[in-house]
């Protein structure tokens, strides 16, 4: 369902940071891999998470060589700020709340991108919004019983309803 490549898309041209006096928008997906991994490795070290002897990811980094139950171990002890936040790469070190934001996002996007039409456009889900084109109908829409695109709404016609007019008679008259 490449909802891996929505993960990274999205923490690439989506979250944005607060510096200065406006928000950025900032590549995260490569600084998130990193905070990742040195999750695991202070995990690992601590003796609260293990490598598993086969990695389903070869070529990942220390995150993706730890189990399922490993992993969601890592990412609760990031959303619960049990790592040392100083041994995190930047923009993470010492920056709870973005620690917090970013772990949490992560559970996020993978719901958003599970469930959207991101898996349906194909060889165009790469491209800015308005260069993408549905390729087919999702399989997760089919699994919710979602009915698919609506090709545009009615405009608003005025209200349904008729409001009776009442006159409160004036007594003196």
């Amino acid at each position: 369902m490449s909802v891996h490549e929505y993960l990274i898309y999205a923490l690439n041209h989506q979250v944005s940071i607060q510096q200065q006096l406006h928000n950025t928008i900032v590549p995260l997906a490569y600084p998130t891999a990193v905070m990742l991994d040195s999750a695991a490795t202070q995990l690992i070290n601590a003796q609260k998470a293990q490598v598993s002897s086969q990695s389903p990811f070869p070529g990942g980094g220390m995150f993706s060589r730890l189990s399922r139950k490993g992993r969601v171990r890592t990412l609760s002890a990031l959303e619960n700020l049990e790592i040392d936040l100083y041994l995190l790469p930047s923009p993470f070190q010492n920056n709870a709340g973005l620690v917090k934001y970013v772990t949490d996002a992560l559970n996020r996007l993978s719901m958003f991108g599970y469930y959207s039409e991101w898996p349906a456009y194909g060889s165009t889900r790469l491209n800015q919004p308005e260069h993408r084109r549905l390729e087919f109908f999702p399989l997760s829409w089919n699994q919710i019983g979602y009915p698919g695109v609506s090709h545009g709404y009615r405009d608003f016609r005025g209200f349904l309803l008729k409001i009776a007019e009442t006159r409160v008679k004036n007594e003196e008259s």
